[in-house]
C-alpha cells in the first residue's frame, strides 16, 4: 500500500521485545525491497541502543518473534514461580524475587559471555545424586522443555496468522 503513495519506499519491519525498555532487549529487523545496506546500518545503530539488534530475513521474522518477543513473558512467569517456591520454603518474598531474578540474569549472562551450550552449563550444576539433578528430573517429568518449546511454536504460529490477517486486511 505504501508503494501507491511513495516511489520505492524504504520499509523496515522491526520487532523489539519488552526488555528493550531497560536497554537489555533484542530487536530483530528485516529490510523491504527498496531498503539498502546503508539503511540497515542506520537501523542497527539506532536499535542497538536498546540491547542487541539483528537483521534477519523476512521469512524468519514470525519464528524469531515467537521466541524473542514472547519469551520475556515466559521468563517473567519462571521468575515468579521460582520466587513462589522460595517463599514456600520460608524466604521473604522480596528476597526470593531478587534471588530468582538475579539467578536468571546470571545464567543468561553465562550463556552469552561464555559462548558455551546451555546444556553443558546445566550439566556443571548437576552433581551425581544431588539436589539439582533431582529437581531437573521433576521438571522433565512435568514437561518443562516441551512446554517451552510448544509455547514458542504456538507464538510463532500466531504471529504468522496475524501477518496473514493483516495482509488480507482482516484483523
Amino acid at each position: 500500500m505504501l508503494g501507491s503513495v511513495l516511489e520505492n519506499p524504504h520499509v523496515v519491519r522491526a520487532m523489539p521485545n519488552t526488555p528493550s525498555a531497560v536497554g537489555q532487549g533484542c530487536c530483530l529487523f528485516s529490510r523491504g525491497t527498496h531498503t539498502s545496506a546503508s539503511d540497515a546500518e542506520v537501523m542497527r545503530s539506532m536499535l542497538g541502543s536498546i540491547g542487541t539488534c539483528d537483521e534477519i530475513p523476512q521469512h524468519l521474522m514470525d519464528a524469531a518473534c515467537g521466541l524473542a518477543c514472547s519469551a520475556p513473558a515466559f521468563i517473567y512467569m519462571a521468575i515468579e514461580a521460582l520466587a513462589d517456591g522460595g517463599v514456600k520454603m520460608g524466604l521473604p518474598r522480596q528476597l526470593a524475587q531478587s534471588l530468582a531474578s538475579q539467578t536468571v540474569k546470571g545464567a543468561a549472562t553465562m550463556v552469552l559471555e561464555s559462548g558455551r551450550h546451555p546444556g553443558e552449563l546445566k550439566d556443571e550444576v548437576c552433581s551425581s545424586s544431588q539436589a539439582t539433578i533431582t529437581a531437573l528430573h521433576i521438571l522433565e517429568r512435568h514437561g518443562y522443555r516441551n512446554a517451552l518449546m510448544s509455547a514458542v511454536e504456538a507464538s510463532s504460529a500466531r504471529h504468522t496468522a496475524l501477518g496473514a490477517s493483516l495482509s488480507e486486511g482482516v484483523v
